[in-house]
């Protein structure tokens, strides 16, 4: 598979949203995560929640195609494999994990059956006392999400609800705000790393735990999950607060074929009137051109598109999710030559 990485950097505007606020802190305002730079604060939403959303878009996909999933992972949560993990070590009479021993089987057979447990990795830790096994067993997560964060100082609107009681004399008073924004993010995705076993080199064995066309298979459906979640962003807190969607959305999506894919963030750090006390955030006006020279100076090893709408990033993920969906196929035709070849 020639394609080893993907990253997208992006600008999106979001309108009166509540996203990641983060509890009443001592009083009865909600408040929402900031970014502090220097004397200004910026609105900043997890990439940790981002991600979150996506893998829950990556999981229904995975189930919509008939594409394995651990029976917990079904509902994404947060100690996947756990259960499997315990399994196989009764299974193979096994007390206590040894890396030389057991990391590289064990978890070839998690990537085999698991597509959640591949794309976004897990982390397992049992004890004797509460497991009757014992052992740890971590995978990275094969795709990275960075913060949003606004272009500009955060603007936000505070309004005060009260909540219901039955008692009239208890008005329970609290107040959340609403935000406002055009926010720059950044995500990168190993391709290459789905379906890899990072212990192979403990056996000496193949370093993937699935063919290619399963592989491919899952790269096209995590980039159709992102796709998802671009076009129609989720977050926390949103049964009463959905962003307001101004259809603002640009970027650009660089796939490389030698190592992680570069990106370059639509937003940068400054130094106010060239002040070292006076640190600040603004826009980013040159981040695609830098992205289009570089792939200049690499040559055929990238592949650099721009997109300035939601129907274009629509388009150009759509084009690059069927490069993959013909790696299935073509794959896919190889087993099936090789089957009558022997039949």
């Amino acid at each position: 598979m020639e394609y080893k990485s993907l990253a997208i950097s992006f600008r999106i505007e979001l309108g009166f949203h509540a996203a990641n606020n983060e509890g009443a802190g001592g009083t009865n305002v909600m408040e929402s995560r900031r970014i502090t730079v220097g004397d200004k604060e910026y609105d900043g939403i997890s990439g940790e929640i981002i991600r979150h959303h996506i893998l829950e878009q990556f999981v229904k996909l995975c189930q919509a195609n008939k594409v394995s999933l651990h029976q917990r992972c079904h509902g994404l949560v947060p100690d996947r494999c756990r259960e499997e993990v315990k399994q196989w070590m009764q299974n193979h009479n096994v007390e206590r994990l040894f890396p030389e021993q057991h990391y590289s089987p064990l978890s070839r057979e998690i990537l085999n059956n698991c597509a959640l447990c591949d794309a976004g990795g897990y982390l397992v830790a049992l004890q004797q006392q509460q497991d009757e096994v014992e052992g740890t067993l971590k995978r990275d997560s094969c795709f990275e999400v960075g913060w949003l964060i606004s272009e500009h100082p955060a603007i936000v609107d505070y309004t005060q609800h009260s909540a219901y009681d039955p008692d009239p004399k208890k008005h329970n008073l609290f107040v959340q705000n609403m935000r406002t924004g055009i926010y720059g993010g950044v995500l990168r995705i190993d391709l290459d790393r789905i379906g890899f076993n990072d212990w192979w080199w403990l056996e000496q064995n193949n370093q993937y735990a699935i063919g290619d066309a399963e592989r491919a298979k899952r790269i096209r459906l995590l980039l159709q999950a992102i796709r998802h979640w671009l076009l129609s962003p989720s977050f926390a807190k949103q049964a009463g607060w959905l962003q307001h969607m101004s259809g603002l959305l640009e970027g650009s999506i660089v796939l490389s074929k030698d190592g992680p894919a570069p990106f370059y963030s639509p937003i940068k750090f400054e130094l106010e009137n060239g002040d070292p006390n006076k640190p600040i955030i603004r826009p980013n006006r040159e981040y695609r051109d830098l992205l289009d020279k570089l792939k200049d100076a690499c040559g055929k090893t990238l592949e650099v598109c721009r997109f300035d709408s939601p129907d274009e990033f629509k388009k150009r993920m759509v084009e690059i999710e069927e490069k993959f969906r013909a790696l299935e196929k073509e794959d896919n035709k190889g087993d099936d030559n090789e089957s009558s070849t022997s039949s």
